[in-house]
This record gives C-alpha cells, sequence and structure tokens, in this order.
C-alpha cells in the first residue's frame, strides 16, 4: 500500500516553470517518497509575429491542488493552469488541466476539457478544471468546473479509457466523444460556483451511481448541492443552506452511515455563523448530515456545528470507514483553523442506526504551530484505507501551510485473551468415584 501526496507549491525540474506543483508517490511503510513524472515538459509555444511565444502557463498552476486514485489509475489536477488561445490574443484563461496515469504510472495522458480556442469569460475561459475531482465506482471521472461561463461553473464527466486512448501530447485541443458537461444558464446563475465540491453516490434506486456537486454561492448565496443524473446531467434534486454566505456546499461526501444500504450526503458550510447574539455572531462552521431512506427521499439534516470560532469546521469531510467495528461507518471533519495556536483539529464522528453521534469520538490536533501561514491541519482528509494492513481503516490528514502529510493507523483498543482452565487437567476413565454437580450419581 502506497500514500500520494499531492503538493501543489512544489518546484519540479520543468524548464522555465516556477512552482508548477508535484504530486509524490509515498511507499509504506518506508518514509521516502518519489516525485510521479506526470509531467515533464515547458510550456508548450505557437509562432507569433514571426517568433515563438509561450501557449500555455504552467508557473503557479498549482498542480496537485486535486490527487484522486481508482484502483490503478490515478488523476491529479492543476486548477490554476493557464492557457492562451490560439488566436492573437494576449489573455491567459485559467482553464485548469489534469493528468491521468494508469498500469503503475507506465502511461499517461493530459486531460483538459475546458481548453479550447475562444478567449471569453463567458464560455470556459476562467473553468479551472480539476478545481475538484472524483471516481464513479466503474472508474470513470467526475471533474469540477467552477469558473466556467461567468462563474456559473459546470461538472465534467469523462472515461479514463477514452482520456489514454490514442492520446497525443501534440493535439492540444482533443476532445473525447464520450465526454459529458453540464452546459451554460440563466445569467440568474452567474458566481454560482457549480462544481465547487463533487462526490459520487446512488440515490434513485437504479444501481447506476448518480454524482453530487456542491453550488456554494447559489440560491441567492445561501448555496446548496445539486444531485446530478450521471447519463444526461441534468439536476435530480437539491438541498439548499439555511444561512447566506455560510458556504454550503464547499465539500461534499457520501457514505453509508446508518448501515442500511443506502448513500447518505454529508455537505460542509465552514463559514455558517452561530447567533448566540444577534450583534455577535460566531463562525463556527457546520455539517449536514442527508440520511437516504429511500430512492429520492431523504430524512431531514442532522447537524453538527463546530465549537471554536473560525475554525472552519466542515472544510473537509471523509468517509472513513468502520473504524470502531461496530458495524457502522464513521466520519472525519476537518476544522483545519481550530485548536490551540490554531494548528488545526480533525474530529471523528461514529455512526449508528440513526446517523451520527454528536459527540465526536476522538479528537485530532496538529502538531504545528503557525508560522507565516496556519499550519491547516485538517484542510484535506482521505479515510477508508487499511495502509498498515491491520483490517482496520486509516486516515490521512493533509497540513498544507506546514506541507506535512499524516497517516493516522487506526488499532483495536482492547485486546482479550481467553484462556480455558479443567479441573483436573487429566480426565482417567478408570475413576468411577466422579459426581455430577448437585447430585449423588456417579459417572461411570
Amino acid at each position: 500500500v502506497s500514500v500520494l501526496v499531492g503538493a501543489p507549491k512544489a518546484n519540479t525540474t520543468q524548464p522555465d516553470i516556477v512552482e508548477g506543483g508535484a504530486v509524490y508517490h509515498c511507499a509504506w511503510p518506508a518514509t521516502r517518497c518519489r516525485q510521479i513524472p506526470f509531467d515533464n515538459t515547458n510550456n508548450r509555444k505557437i509562432k507569433v509575429n514571426g517568433t515563438r511565444e509561450p501557449i500555455e502557463f504552467k508557473t503557479n498552476q498549482w498542480f496537485g491542488a486535486t490527487v484522486k486514485a481508482h484502483k490503478e489509475k490515478v488523476v491529479a489536477c492543476a486548477p490554476l493552469y493557464h492557457w492562451r488561445t490560439l488566436k492573437d490574443s494576449p489573455e491567459k484563461d485559467p482553464v485548469g488541466t489534469c493528468y491521468v496515469a494508469i498500469q503503475n504510472f507506465s502511461a499517461y495522458a493530459e486531460y483538459s476539457p475546458c481548453r479550447n480556442s475562444n478567449a471569453d469569460p463567458e464560455g470556459q475561459g476562467f473553468c479551472q478544471a480539476g478545481f475538484s475531482l472524483d471516481f464513479y465506482k466503474n472508474g470513470d471521472l467526475i471533474v469540477g468546473g467552477p469558473g466556467s461561463f461567468y462563474w456559473q461553473g459546470q461538472v465534467i464527466t469523462a472515461s479514463v479509457a477514452d482520456i489514454i486512448a490514442n492520446y497525443s501530447f501534440k493535439d492540444i485541443l482533443r476532445k473525447l466523444a464520450r465526454e459529458k458537461q453540464t452546459g451554460v444558464a440563466p445569467p440568474s446563475y452567474d458566481d454560482n460556483y457549480m462544481g465547487y465540491s463533487v462526490a459520487a453516490g446512488e440515490f434513485t434506486g437504479d444501481s447506476e451511481q448518480e454524482l453530487v456537486a456542491g453550488v456554494p454561492r447559489g440560491a441567492q448565496n445561501f448555496g446548496y448541492v445539486s444531485i446530478i443524473n450521471s447519463s444526461d446531467l441534468t439536476s435530480i434534486q437539491n438541498f439548499t443552506g439555511e444561512q447566506m454566505a455560510s458556504y454550503f456546499g464547499y465539500t461534499v461526501a457520501v457514505s453509508d452511515v446508518n448501515n442500511d444500504g443506502l448513500d447518505d450526503i454529508l455537505v460542509g458550510a465552514p463559514l455558517f455563523m452561530e447567533r448566540e447574539f444577534e450583534s455577535k455572531p460566531k463562525e463556527v462552521g457546520q455539517v449536514y448530515l442527508y440520511l437516504q431512506e429511500s430512492a429520492f427521499l431523504f430524512q431531514d439534516a442532522q447537524i453538527l456545528t463546530g465549537t471554536e470560532v473560525f475554525g472552519r469546521f466542515g472544510s473537509a469531510i471523509t468517509h472513513l470507514g468502520d473504524v470502531n467495528q461496530d458495524g457502522y461507518n464513521d466520519i472525519a471533519i476537518g476544522a483545519p483553523f481550530a485548536g490551540e495556536d490554531r494548528r488545526g483539529k480533525v474530529l471523528i464522528y461514529n455512526g449508528y442506526s440513526n446517523g451520527l453521534n454528536t459527540n465526536p469520538s476522538q479528537v485530532l490536533n496538529g502538531a504545528w504551530a503557525s508560522q507565516s501561514m496556519p499550519s491547516g491541519f485538517g484542510f484535506t482528509l482521505r479515510g477508508d484505507s487499511d495502509v498498515d494492513k491491520n483490517d482496520y481503516p486509516d486516515l490521512i490528514v493533509g497540513a498544507f501551510g506546514a506541507g506535512k502529510a499524516v497517516v493516522y493507523r487506526a488499532r483495536p483498543v482492547v485486546t482479550v485473551t481467553a484462556q480455558l482452565i479443567l479441573n483436573p487437567m487429566i480426565v482417567n476413565p478408570d475413576n468411577k468415584t466422579c459426581e455430577l454437580p448437585r447430585s449423588q450419581l456417579l459417572v461411570a
């Protein structure tokens, strides 16, 4: 088992690229990591007025800001990758790009679904594809691009097999035949940020997974989360936030918390303000759990509220697996600016038949004090992986500001050793004097 770590501010050996970002492959239990060679090239160039000028810009592109793995497929994205259109225009558009690796990093391909020849923020020029990322269970890719269409945002799905097939580095504006994209909406949807977060789950009872997309500035800035049909990318059902500007939909996660065989949805609103007094609201953050009862039917949200002002509780949520081995999945929630010196915290909540226990069973504290920026312990989370092969799911916590990734290994809390003692230790069949308890019957 190995761990993948994104380092979006890393310097690499790419010529003339500053802080292009990288992804590292860290074998377990060894602590040494090696950079995955997704892209070793310089900015591609074209001739403009007789001179060769860059057509793409990888400096500060934040490659590795999102990293996901599915079986033998790994995808990493650079949401701030900029692209200059083929027209004679000096404009640089943050279209974003992703790279796919398969077969133990033996083959690579680039995937930039918003890169095109139209320099226009009304289109996909500010897409930032790869800002969010997930896989369907069949291995198909879900990409969020919150900047498309004057920041209406969009989600895009594609087959990794199609991305790899017949790939050529020179085919800059390649389009995939089976790729699906949500389209432009009326201007009232501008600045909604659809695709800020994405996840996959099954909610219609047909065994085909749907995708879930966070829209944190939609619904007049209350934010909402949309369940979207995977076949035609039309919206099926929405959940709307309860407070303006709480960033409801900043993050989404899917897990069967109550072990009823149905996927449930968790939504983070890390800017939620608790109004103990109207004049002094406290920004504590909230997480909403929507338990699925049947197809298209969910219970009212169960709400978990952060306890520390400006802790950003709900910035990250992950399905953790069954840590305490009670038959119910558990959840980890990040509060990356909580705790002493804003070192960050991660809170573990145990599932049960009616949802999540409201009190965390464990709180993990960041170990690094703030220097030039907060350590951000809990800014990213990954769970449900048994790294050390002890049959308990482990948790990986990213501390962005400290440049750290920490693996928390789950283990048994109590070990019971049983022993059977016989008296007498040896039974002599020739001894006819043994009596049954509370009787005078002899055992022959």
